[in-house]
C-alpha cells in the first residue's frame, strides 16, 4: 500500500515549504524547525484548493452575501476575509491587521491571539473575535486585557472594528438568540474564579453592554475551573462545554426549569437547565469537555442514526481535549454520550451526574497514525450527513462514520507534511481545515471514503504500513506549548521569543 495515495509528495512539499517560508516571514523569531518532516498520509482525501496567506490559521466561519460565498479566517495575525465562491479559486478580500486589532499599549509585532471559535451574525454579518490574555506580548505586571472585538463585515472586503467589549474573559465567544446576545467562555479572570458563561447585549454593536450575571457556574470561588466554549443545535439549545462536562441551556420559550420544578421564561442572561453532565472517567479522564454538537432537528441526519435504544436528540458527540495519553491511547478522544437520565437537573451541582457513554473513538492504533510521542488529542470537529470531520493535531484530519454510534469508523484521512490540524468545517460538500502549521485547506472525500461508509468498513491498519509510519517516528512535528492559563487543555505554537519568560512559556506569568 502506498503512503500517498490522493496527493503526490511534490505537492505536499511545495505546501509545506511556502508555509514555513511565509510564517518565517511574519514572525522572524519563530523556532527553525528544520529537521525531516513525518512522512505525509491521505486515502480517500484530497486536496482541492488553499487559501493563500493562512498560515496559523485558528478558525473559520462562513456568510452569504447574494451569490458570494464569504468565508472568515481568524488566524495569529488578525481577520482574513476570502470570496470562496469558487472553490477551486478563492480570492483574498480584506485583511484585518494586528495593528487595527491593537489596544493601547499592545505591542503589534506580536501574535493576536486566540479566537478559537470565530462566530458571525448572518444577518447583521458582524464578526465577533476573542481575545486571550497573553495577545500582542502583554505581560505582568502590566494590563493584560481579555474581551470581545466586535467587527462590521456589511463589505466584506472593508473589515471596520466597531467595539472592543473589555471583560474578564476572552476565549471563546458565541451568538445566542438570533446573535442579539454574546456569550464569552474561558478563565474568568475576576476574583470570583468560578467557571462560567459571560452574558453581553449586542443589540447594539458600537455600544456592547455586559449583564451582571453569571451562567453556568462551576466550581466554588477560587477553584479556577472554566468553560470553554459553547454551541447552539438546532433547536436553539445552547450546550456549554468545559470542566465537569457538557450542559445545555434553553434560551428562549417558556419550559419547566428542572433545578425549581417551576415554569419560566428562559433568557439569554437567565436560560433553563435542559439536561447534560459529566462523563465517566473511564472514558474522560480529565472531565473536560472542549466542544460538542447534539444532532437534532434540521441536523439530525448528519448524526447517527436514531434508533429505539437511542432515538432523536438523544445523543451529545463531545471532545475531551487532553495530553496524557501521546497515541491518544487513554485521553483525548472523541466520546458520544446518551442525554437519558439527565433531563431532571441531574447535571448540575457539585456532583454532575454521569452520562452513559455510547461510544469512543481516538486515532490510537488505527492507519496513519503516527506511532510515538507526538501531539495527538481530540479538538475541534464537524458533521455532515453521519461524517465527522475530526482534528487531531499532529495526526491530522480524520474522517469518521458514526452511523452506529457504539463504532464509530474511520473512512478517510488527511495527514499532510506537519500537520496541526485545529478545526474543519463542512462547507459545501468539501471540508475547510484551519491547520495552525499549514494554514487553510479545503478538502473533498473521495469514492471510497462512500464506500467505506456505505459497506460499513473501516480503513485498516496493515502490518505494511504501521512498519512504514514507525519507521517515521523519531521526526519532529512543529512545536506546541500548554497554555498557561489552560495547559495542554488549549495549547499555543511554541513562543516566539524568550521574552515572555522563557521559551515555550507563551506569556506565563513570571
Amino acid at each position: 500500500m502506498k503512503v500517498i495515495t490522493t496527493i503526490t509528495a511534490a505537492t505536499l512539499l511545495a505546501f509545506t515549504t511556502a508555509g514555513l517560508a511565509s510564517a518565517a516571514s511574519a514572525e522572524p523569531r519563530t523556532p527553525v524547525v528544520d529537521e525531516p518532516r513525518l512522512q505525509a498520509a491521505a486515502k480517500n482525501v484530497r486536496l482541492k484548493a488553499s487559501l493563500p496567506g493562512t498560515e496559523r490559521a485558528i478558525s473559520i466561519a462562513f456568510a452569504q452575501y447574494g451569490k458570494r460565498d464569504v468565508a472568515f479566517v481568524s488566524m495569529e495575525t488578525g481577520l482574513k476575509t476570502f470570496d470562496v465562491s469558487d472553490l477551486d479559486s478563492p480570492k483574498l478580500l480584506d485583511h484585518l491587521t494586528k495593528e487595527e486589532l491593537a489596544l493601547p499599549g499592545d505591542d503589534p509585532t506580536k501574535r493576536f491571539w486566540e479566537n478559537e471559535d470565530i462566530n458571525v451574525d448572518p444577518k447583521r454579518k458582524l464578526a465577533f473575535l476573542a481575545r486571550e490574555v497573553n495577545s500582542f506580548g502583554r505581560a505582568l505586571p502590566g494590563d493584560r486585557p481579555t474581551g470581545n472585538y466586535i467587527v462590521s463585515a456589511v463589505d466584506p472586503a472593508d473589515l471596520k472594528v466597531l467595539s472592543f467589549h473589555r471583560q474578564n474573559t476572552g476565549h471563546t465567544s458565541t451568538c445566542v438568540n438570533d446573535c442579539s446576545f454574546l456569550w464569552a467562555a474561558g478563565l474568568d479572570r475576576s476574583d470570583a474564579k468560578t467557571g462560567r458563561i459571560f452574558v453581553t447585549d449586542i443589540r447594539d454593536p458600537k455600544t456592547p453592554k455586559e449583564l451582571p450575571v453569571s451562567v453556568d457556574v462551576r466550581g466554588k470561588a477560587g477553584e479556577g475551573k472554566i468553560t470553554h466554549d459553547v454551541q447552539v443545535d438546532a433547536q436553539g439549545i445552547a450546550w456549554v462545554a468545559g470542566d465537569d462536562g457538557t450542559r445545555g441551556y434553553y434560551t428562549q420559550g417558556w419550559h419547566r426549569d428542572p433545578l425549581s420544578g417551576k415554569y419560566r421564561e428562559a433568557k439569554a442572561w437567565d436560560p433553563v437547565p435542559y439536561a447534560g453532565g459529566a462523563v465517566p472517567k473511564a472514558d474522560m479522564p480529565t472531565s473536560f469537555t472542549h466542544n460538542s454538537f447534539r444532532p437534532v432537528g434540521r441536523t439530525l441526519l448528519d448524526g447517527p442514526l436514531p434508533t429505539r435504544e437511542n432515538p432523536p436528540g438523544s445523543l451529545l458527540l463531545h471532545t475531551e481535549e487532553a495530553f496524557g495519553s501521546p497515541t491518544c491511547k487513554t485521553e483525548g478522544r472523541f466520546v458520544i454520550s446518551s442525554l437519558k437520565g439527565t433531563h431532571d437537573g441531574e447535571g448540575w451541582g457539585e456532583t454532575p451526574k454521569e452520562m452513559k457513554t455510547v461510544g469512543i473513538w481516538s486515532p490510537d492504533d488505527q492507519e496513519g497514525t503516527i506511532p510515538g510521542d507526538v501531539t495527538c488529542s481530540a479538538h475541534y470537529f464537524d458533521v455532515q450527513k453521519r461524517i465527522v470531520a475530526y482534528s487531531w493535531y499532529n495526526q491530522g484530519t480524520r474522517f469518521l462514520d458514526i452511523s452506529n454510534p457504539a463504532k464509530p469508523i474511520q473512512i478517510g484521512y488527511w495527514r499532510p507534511d506537519t500537520a496541526t490540524s485545529w478545526a474543519p468545517y463542512w462547507h459545501r460538500g468539501t471540508v475547510f481545515v484551519a491547520d495552525i502549521s499549514r494554514g487553510v485547506e479545503i478538502l473533498q472525500l473521495e469514492k471510497g471514503a462512500y464506500d467505506a461508509q456505505a459497506s460499513g468498513t473501516p480503513v485498516t491498519l496493515t502490518a505494511h504500513h504501521a512498519r512504514e509510519l514507525a519507521r517515521e517516528s523519531d521526526r519532529e512535528p512543529v512545536p506546541l506549548a500548554p497554555n498557561p492559563f489552560y495547559g495542554w487543555a488549549c495549547p499555543m505554537v511554541a513562543s516566539r521569543d524568550d521574552s515572555d519568560c522563557g521559551v515555550g512559556a507563551c506569556g506565563a506569568p513570571c
